[in-house]
């Protein structure tokens, strides 16, 4: 379908449609008369239009037509026409472009959209400048230093005009009251006269000297600081021509399989061999070297996106390893080409291929990847039935089956694939302890078997369960409540205060297995049964502190969620660093004594913040004799700071 209409009856107009001839685009051109019909080259994918049209006509036109580009190349003079394209596209939210008519000496002159930012570029400099921009702009300028000794003026020979002048610091013998036009040689002797190095001047077309100005600084080798006309300025008819061929060019993203061959769809096939420029990372590029395209070696996004619009290929094809959905730098691709015609074509992605070589299904997997990237893998391993991990960064195969047995896992069954695809593809399985001593290529994939995975997310694990000493714990309970009210999510970055034996940590832990749990502690026996707890319970994703609270808490990175249960009498430093990271953190602090609860409470209030106040009084059971008595623990104050 067009999209695009073009204004011509131009030498820049004339090109754009050339152009679109040559690159097969479909646009409508628009020139006043048939004369200016005839100078342009017929083709199926050009319609030309003739006639004078009004600020009515061609929005009707726009909309009749879906158009959604609007290049304005009418000539520079033609302020009526280019008047009523604009308001035609601004009531049809067509974008406009204006194709600026260049001048031999477009690429000589400094131009600058107004008079303050060009007194701002000449103020940074050294020199003499002659001001050929007429009277009314010198005040701005004025401020320049060392104005009066580096100035000079041409302006109109009126009493009150060189007055001005005069009063703005330029020196009499430096005013030139003369009447224009001026040539070319009466421009280069005044800036000879004046020992000019800039010469400043108004964008003022042919009727106002301009090409005159701009020849004779160019043979004195003075600089051209031109102050634009607004409504000149615009783009390049090049320029032009690289919006069009974006607007129709072709991008598909290739997902290529395993190595980009076998395990490379019919549609993949297609798009490859039809593509005018090949790009990817040399791996990727290597099984279509027969192919004698044009290749760009390439995988960081933004580069590969800045030579797509640069380019002229009008078919590209951008080759990702595996599926384009999976791990793959498609997603930030196609985010840089949100503006051009993208097409993403599906691979044959690693965990369906090894999960077909290993005769397992994958539907009910958990993928990970620890490529470049730190997964938990022990919690991950320990939560799902199946685990996927793409493998290829720092963390190698051995090192992931010895994490999985520091966390007690040493007896899951992993599967190794090694090379996929490849001549020397190799698939290894074994337990977790059997493969620590594994030496693999990076190119690796594993898969976890966990069959006493958790099938549910323990909330208030009983307390016989943790490895204990005279640390205080917080009790199952209580640490129920906790948690509920914490509300954390799988991503979520988490600190425990005082930490204590762990408990709170491993339950955190287990509610964010996608993200960090920073136990903080300065008791030194408290950070070695934290530890030993975490690896109890598989939680390879707490972080363990040996420090007091409100110093650890300067450096962690920012909370999505906090439990203080002891502050070493910092709690106060410690909320305010907390409310400071993030205002909409969601903490919890429990509180034994009277005191404590009325010291979190006026923190609360000082802050500005509402406390949401629960007591818990736990009371168990206990075996004496025949009889079942009953114990109470102590009440405990759960303190949780409510967002209004």
């Amino acid at each position: 379908m067009c999209k695009i209409l073009i204004f011509g009856g131009t030498t820049e107009g004339r090109q754009l449609c050339e152009e679109c001839i040559r690159n097969n685009i479909p646009a409508y051109v628009s020139v006043t008369t048939e004369y200016g019909a005839g100078l342009l080259d017929k083709n199926a994918c050009v319609t030309i239009l003739t006639g004078r049209k009004n600020a009515t006509e061609i929005s009707y036109f726009i909309k009749e037509n879906t158009i959604e580009l609007v290049i304005d190349a009418t000539h520079p003079y033609a302020v009526e026409a280019t008047e009523n394209i604009k308001k035609a596209c601004a009531e049809c939210g067509a974008e406009y472009v204006r194709v600026k008519r260049k001048s031999e000496y477009d690429d000589y002159g400094l131009y600058f959209e107004n008079v303050q930012s060009a007194a701002e570029y000449l103020g940074n400099t050294d020199g003499k400048i002659l001001f050929t921009t007429g009277s009314k702009e010198l005040a701005v300028f004025s401020s320049i230093k060392d104005f009066s000794n580096r100035c000079s003026a041409r302006v109109l020979p009126a009493e009150g005009i060189v007055s001005q002048c005069t009063q703005l610091g330029i020196k009499p013998e430096n005013i030139i009251a003369q009447k224009g036009p001026f040539t070319k040689e009466q421009n280069v002797e005044h800036i000879k006269k004046y020992g000019a190095d800039f010469l400043v001047t108004k964008e003022s077309g042919r009727n106002g000297g301009f090409e005159e100005k701009a020849a004779a600084a160019k043979e004195c080798g003075t600089k051209l600081v031109v102050i634009s006309r607004l409504e000149e300025n615009g783009i390049s008819a090049s320029q032009a021509v690289k919006i069009l061929l974006e607007m129709y060019k072709k991008i598909f993203i290739v997902g290529t399989g395993m190595d980009g061959t076998l395990t490379l769809t019919r549609e993949g096939e297609d798009a490859v061999k039809n593509a005018d420029l090949l790009i990817g990372a040399e791996r990727m590029m290597k099984p279509f070297e027969s192919l004698n395209k044009p290749c760009l070696c390439e995988y960081k996004s933004e580069t590969i996106a800045e030579y797509i619009r640069n380019s002229d290929c009008e078919k590209i094809a951008v080759l990702m390893s595996g599926d384009c959905g999976f791990y793959s730098g498609a997603q930030k691709l196609l985010s840089l080409l949100s503006n051009m015609d993208t097409e993403v074509i599906c691979g044959i992605s690693s965990p369906v291929y090894f999960c077909s070589k290993i005769k397992i299904p994958w539907q009910n997997m958990h993928f990970s990847s620890l490529h470049g990237r730190n997964a938990n893998a022990a919690r991950l391993v320990s939560r799902y039935e199946k685990s996927f991990f793409l493998l290829g960064g720092d963390m190698t195969v051995s090192q992931l089956c010895r994490r999985l047995c520091e966390y007690g896992l040493e007896n899951v069954t992993v599967y190794v694939g090694e090379n996929l695809s490849y001549d020397n593809e190799r698939i290894f399985s074994g337990s977790a302890k059997e493969l620590t001593g594994l030496h693999t290529d990076k190119l690796c994939v594993a898969v976890v078997i966990n069959p006493q995975y958790e099938k549910n997310i323990r909330i208030g694990i009983d307390d016989s369960e943790f490895i204990r000493d005279k640390v205080p714990m917080t009790k199952s309970e209580v640490r129920c409540a906790v948690i509920s009210k914490l509300e954390i999510g799988r991503d979520d970055v988490c600190w425990d205060i005082g930490c204590g034996s762990g408990s709170v940590s491993v339950e955190m832990a287990m509610q964010c297995e996608n993200g960090t749990v920073y136990a903080v502690d300065k008791n030194e026996t408290a950070v070695r049964l934290t530890e030993q707890n975490s690896r109890r319970f598989s939680c390879d994703n707490i972080q363990i502190i040996e420090s007091d609270a409100s110093h650890a808490a300067e450096t962690l990175p920012v909370p999505d969620c906090i439990f203080i249960g002891g502050s070493g009498g910092e709690l106060e430093k410690i909320i305010n660093l907390a409310y400071n990271k993030n205002s909409s953190v969601k903490l919890v602090v429990t509180a034994v004594s009277l005191e404590t609860l009325t010291d979190c409470m006026a923190i609360f209030e000082k802050i500005g913040l509402t406390a949401e106040i629960t007591q818990i009084a736990v009371t168990r059971t206990k075996k004496i004799g025949s009889h079942t008595m009953l114990s109470a623990e102590n009440p405990v104050y759960i303190v949780k700071w409510k967002i209004q």
